[in-house]
């Protein structure tokens, strides 16, 4: 569990840095379609995600997430050296690339077989250690931008250097046993097993609605008065919420699924709907701390279900597409929030949103209460 959880802290500090690095790069340019692309990017690369998880199911696990780090540290010192000399278009190729290697750094495909009995508190601390990667890449990554703009990238290299001296600790791990040959595999067993088809249903769903709120986030918290630097402790405190779910995330072990998913649900409303009100900073950002800790131990629950049903020889291409799906839901929750935000107002997107959470919390109960067995 050290072991996956220093690699991906490593990893995602310094994706952080390197994204931080990155847009403040675009924004010199000053063109808004170039920052749009960036984020774009990140949208796009979910479905990448697909040909990834076939990558992950055809080859060793541990070569898959060493190539992925070598390739990507080396990249890096590519854009750190070159970063004078190329245009913004090579620039987004690089860039672009750079997210499809990172959907390599899978580290949570691992955990079934390295993991097996403690998976809910292992998937919960890797959680926990990409959040606080996060919280310290990007504001790193600015300060060494300001400092000289190819700093981020060096720094983004060196610390995928250090991972893999860490994952080269891993012993070989290859997929056990068959599945059905196709990158789309993952989707049609998604689609097939009937206990999960309805819990993806949920989570994407929830995915989707905790988009809306937050694509908003930055409005609403000027609105309330927050001002910008209120905006910034709303998404530290979502973070910070999510590490600590995160840490809470062992406790979900022998809990039922349906129980755990409409607790879940109901918190999130509960915090929504509270935030429509614009209450005083501190309980903002308690109902935004709550959002993550949400966020995170949904996340824990649906993986940990999805490893236990799912052929090891599968995973891979089922966690791609999930992240497949995932990403598309949010896309479609992001720009759902800014024609309802745009035309109706930030009041009926929240409201839209908590409204949703209950509805999906009643779903929960009513849908997910017979296969709990197994799923363990």
């Amino acid at each position: 569990m050290f072991l996956l959880a220093t690699i991906l802290f490593l990893a995602s500090c310094a994706g952080g840095a390197v994204g931080t690095a990155a847009s403040l790069y675009l924004a010199r340019l000053d063109n808004p379609f170039y920052l749009g692309l960036q984020h774009a990017i990140g949208w796009g690369a979910s479905v990448l995600a697909l040909f990834t998880g076939y990558l992950l199911d055809r080859t060793d696990r541990k070569k898959a997430l060493s190539f992925g780090l070598l390739s990507g540290s080396l990249l890096r010192f590519l854009l750190g050296t070159s970063l004078g000399l190329i245009g913004p278009w090579t620039f987004l190729g690089l860039y672009l690339v750079d997210n499809i290697l990172e959907l390599l750094l899978e580290v949570r495909v691992l955990v079934p077989r390295l993991v097996p009995q403690e998976r809910e508190k292992a998937h919960g601390c890797l959680y926990t250690a990409s959040l606080l990667a996060d919280l310290l890449g990007a504001p790193l990554g600015a300060f060494l931008f300001v400092q000289n703009p190819s700093w981020p990238f060096f720094l983004g290299g060196a610390l995928g250097f250090v991972a893999i001296h860490f994952a080269a600790r891993l012993p070989p791990i290859p997929p056990l046993g068959k599945a059905p040959p196709g990158v789309l595999a993952g989707l049609r067993w998604l689609y097939q097993e009937a206990f999960f088809r309805r819990l993806a249903g949920a989570v994407l769903g929830a995915s989707f609605l905790r988009v809306m709120p937050f694509a908003l986030l930055p409005l609403w918290s000027l609105q309330a008065g927050y001002g910008p630097i209120g905006y910034g402790l709303l998404s530290t405190a979502f973070s910070l919420g999510g590490a600590l779910g995160g840490l809470l995330a062992g406790k979900l072990k022998g809990k039922r699924p349906q129980r755990v998913l409409s607790l879940l649900f109901l918190m999130d409303a509960g915090a929504v709907l509270g935030l429509l009100f614009k209450p005083p900073l501190p309980l903002g950002l308690l109902l935004v701390a709550l959002l993550g800790i949400s966020a995170i131990l949904l996340g824990v629950q649906e993986v940990v279900l999805r490893q236990a049903l799912a052929p090891d020889a599968l995973l891979g291409r089922v966690g791609g597409g999930m992240r497949f799906l995932s990403g598309s839901a949010g896309l479609l929750g992001a720009l759902l929030a800014g024609i309802v935000g745009g035309k109706l107002g930030l009041e009926e997107v929240y409201l839209g949103a908590g409204l949703g959470f209950l509805l999906l919390a009643l779903a929960a109960w009513g849908f997910l209460g017979q296969i709990e067995k197994r799923a363990r």
